[in-house]
C-alpha cells in the first residue's frame, strides 16, 4: 500500500493495522463489494461514478449500510491528502455484517506495459456466467481461476463465455468489438456496468462512431474488424487474437485503424475532464 494510513469508517488506522478478522462470517463468504479508482497526477477519475456503483452494488446483495456518496467523496480526499500522494490506485471495500465496515486505501498503481497499445493482448477464453453480473462483489473465485488460467497460458486475461458460446466480460474488463465504426458490446443486464465502459461509449458518440448492445458469439468475433477491453487502469486495450481450445489461437489482422483513432480519443476524453 502507499502511504501510511487507510480510512475506515472515516477513521485514519496505521496500514499495518488494517485487519480484518478471520471470524468475520460476511468476509469470508464474500458478502462485501468494491471498488478500484484512478488517481493520477492528483486527479480522481470518475469519483461518483464509482461510488454510486459500490452502493448499487451493495443494494443488489442486500448489503445494509450507513454510508452516503457525499460522505465517501470526502474521506477519498481526506485519504489522498492524509497520506500525501499523487497517484495511485484506490481500492474501497465494503463489507456487511452489524457494524459494516468500509475501507478505504491507496494501492501502487499499475500500468499497463505501452507496447500492448501497440501489438495488442492475447486473451483466453472460459465458460463461465456470472452470478449477479451488476454487482461488483467480493466473491471472485471464479475470476481469480480464469485469471490464473489465462496467465498460465501466457494471455493478457479470460473472457467468459455462456453456455451458448456468447462472450460476456473480462474477470477484470468489458469487451467490445467494431467494425466500419461501430462498436458492439454484450447487454448491460448480462455485464458488470464498467465506468470505462460507459465513458468509452460517451467518448464514440462524441466522434462518430455508433454504439450497439448485441450478443457476440465467439465463433462471430473474428467477422469484426477488431475486438478490445475496457477497464479503469488500462482504458481501452486492443485484442490481438484468442486462445480457445476450439480455434487454438487466432488473430486479428494487426490493430485497426478505427480502433487506434478511439484509443487516441479516449485519452484525450480524459485530459479534458
Amino acid at each position: 500500500m502507499l502511504g501510511e494510513f487507510v480510512c475506515l469508517n472515516g477513521k485514519f488506522i496505521k496500514n499495518e493495522e488494517a485487519k480484518i478478522s478471520i471470524g468475520s462470517l460476511e468476509f469470508s463468504y464474500g458478502f462485501g463489494v468494491y471498488e478500484n479508482i484512478r488517481l493520477r497526477n492528483g486527479r480522481v477519475y470518475f469519483l461518483s461514478e464509482h461510488l454510486e456503483r459500490l452502493l448499487h452494488s451493495a443494494k443488489m446483495i442486500g448489503l445494509i449500510h450507513q454510508f452516503f456518496v457525499e460522505t465517501i467523496v470526502q474521506w477519498v480526499n481526506d485519504t489522498i491528502v492524509k497520506n500525501e500522494v499523487k497517484s495511485a490506485n484506490i481500492k474501497m471495500l465494503l463489507i456487511g455484517g452489524q457494524e459494516p465496515q468500509l475501507y478505504i486505501m491507496l494501492l501502487a498503481p499499475q500500468y499497463p506495459d505501452k507496447k500492448i497499445y501497440r501489438d495488442g493482448v492475447l486473451v483466453n477464453t472460459y465458460q463461465f456466467e456470472r452470478f449477479l453480473p451488476q454487482a461488483k462483489t467480493l466473491n471472485m473465485l471464479p475470476s481469480y481461476l480464469a485469471y490464473s488460467a489465462a496467465k498460465k497460458v501466457g494471455a493478457y486475461d479470460s473472457l467468459f463465455i455462456d453456455k451458448k458460446g456468447k462472450v460476456a466480460e473480462g474477470t477484470r474488463s468489458n469487451f467490445f468489438v467494431i467494425k466500419n465504426k461501430t462498436l458492439y458490446t454484450p447487454s448491460v443486464e448480462k455485464v458488470l456496468d464498467g465506468v470505462t465502459r460507459r465513458t468509452v461509449i460517451d467518448c464514440a458518440k462524441q466522434n462518430g462512431y455508433k454504439v450497439a448492445e448485441k450478443e457476440i458469439k465467439l465463433k462471430d468475433i473474428f467477422k469484426y474488424a477488431g475486438a478490445f477491453l475496457t477497464n479503469t487502469s488500462g482504458k481501452i486495450i486492443p485484442v490481438r487474437g484468442i486462445m480457445n481450445y476450439e480455434l487454438g489461437i487466432k488473430n486479428f489482422d494487426g490493430i485497426c485503424d478505427e480502433l487506434k483513432n478511439l484509443i487516441k480519443l479516449y485519452d484525450e476524453y480524459l485530459d479534458n475532464l
